[in-house]
């Protein structure tokens, strides 16, 4: 299956365990969800195009970044919605990487990175002004990135892929003006998630936490390490964070998986992480013994949030929602014969609208369809 956001942190060393001085809720069977996910575009053929990041600023205006296979290479694709269609969007040429992550503050600053693929070409940073894509930072081939995340045109992180180790670019942020790479004390850090210019979180990995369950906080100066109480980390039982996302100073989400080692057998299980302000609180995910890990948190603009399962079989890799206690699985569209899964999902600002990027696989083939699902279910 080809998706960029979806399998970038799978590793044998990615793992969550269970917080033995974290408050949990007890573990929940999910229900079934709202059916409102429907198809809003997808290709009419099989090709070598697949879409793995989705941003949206306002009802009329969405972008679905992806990489389309070529002679050459893998190249950058967009598409855009505005607020009728979905169309294509021409992207600088010379480009030879896919995008592996996307985020933007406003219909006039979007930002997509093409930073996976370290064997293809220089890594790269695109930026939309409202008119036009220009490429805005490149970075030697090779070298990877992991994360973008931006809190408007003068205030852009990026992030490097820890896990790739000495190609990963590190940290960088940009003024408006000029890139400059900033130093992390407190190790390597990979994806990120801002409230302001002076509240940034982050995870990622160092020497102390070489499970990958660091959590940084910026406060306008430098980084600084955030304990989480409980995480343990041993031989045979360790934690690695996956994604985070900042909903406010008093809301934040942490995702991944757990993993406990009893001599060559590794057993995974998922794992999620809340903060109220005050206290770390471990929200127990659904019972399916299919899914081994989360990813891509993302908030549903009403309280909630999706995330996406990994399952052991790689099929199926759908949606989960967390509301007021309770994980459904809502139902997407897919025509008979197809397996769908999601990418990246994001809600639309200002609407009770979202929409997610994926494709449609075709079993045993290898072919799939590129895909867009828009949730026409507002959510209670």
């Amino acid at each position: 299956m080809q998706s960029g956001t979806f399998t970038r942190r799978l590793s044998a060393l990615g793992a969550i365990a269970a917080l033995a001085a974290v408050p949990m809720a007890a573990p929940a069977d999910a229900g079934t969800g709202p059916s409102g996910w429907r198809i809003a575009e997808r290709s009419e053929e099989p090709s070598g195009m697949w879409l793995s990041e989705v941003v949206a600023t306002g009802p009329r205006d969405a972008w679905a970044f992806g990489s389309m296979s070529s002679e050459s290479g893998p190249e950058p694709v967009a598409r855009r919605w505005n607020g009728r269609s979905w169309t294509a969007v021409t992207l600088p040429a010379g480009l030879s990487r896919g995008i592996s992550a996307a985020d933007a503050s406003g219909p006039r600053n979007v930002w997509a990175v093409g930073g996976s693929e370290p064997a293809s070409g220089e890594a790269f940073a695109l930026r939309w002004d409202g008119r036009t894509w220009r490429v805005a930072g490149r970075w030697p081939a090779r070298s990877t990135i992991a994360d973008v995340e931006t809190l408007g045109p003068r205030d852009v992180w990026l992030f490097g892929d820890a896990l790739i180790g000495p190609n990963s670019i590190g940290t960088w942020h940009f003024d408006g003006e000029n890139w400059s790479q900033v130093e992390t004390p407190v190790g390597h850090l990979q994806e990120a998630s801002g409230v302001a210019s002076d509240d940034v979180w982050a995870i990622g990995g160092s020497p102390v936490h070489w499970q990958g369950d660091l959590l940084a906080r910026w406060d306008g100066r430098t980084w600084n390490e955030v304990s989480v109480p409980g995480l343990p980390r041993e031989d045979d039982h360790w934690v690695m964070f996956t994604d985070i996302h900042a909903v406010s100073s008093r809301d934040v989400w942490i995702v991944g998986e757990e993993i406990r080692r009893s001599g060559d057998d590794l057993t995974e299980a998922p794992f999620a992480l809340h903060f109220d302000g005050s206290t770390w609180r471990r929200i127990a995910p659904p019972s399916d013994p299919g899914v081994h890990g989360l990813r891509d948190v993302k908030p549903d603009g009403r309280g909630g949030i999706w995330v996406k399962p990994v399952r052991w079989d790689g099929q199926g890799a759908g949606l989960l929602h967390y509301r007021d206690g309770r994980w459904t699985v809502p139902r997407l569209e897919q025509p008979e014969g197809l397996d769908a899964y999601v990418s990246d999902v994001t809600a639309v600002p200002r609407s009770r609208l979202a929409w997610a990027v994926g494709g449609l696989d075709v079993p045993e083939s290898g072919d799939s369809y590129w895909t867009i699902w828009k949730n026409h279910t507002p959510l209670r």
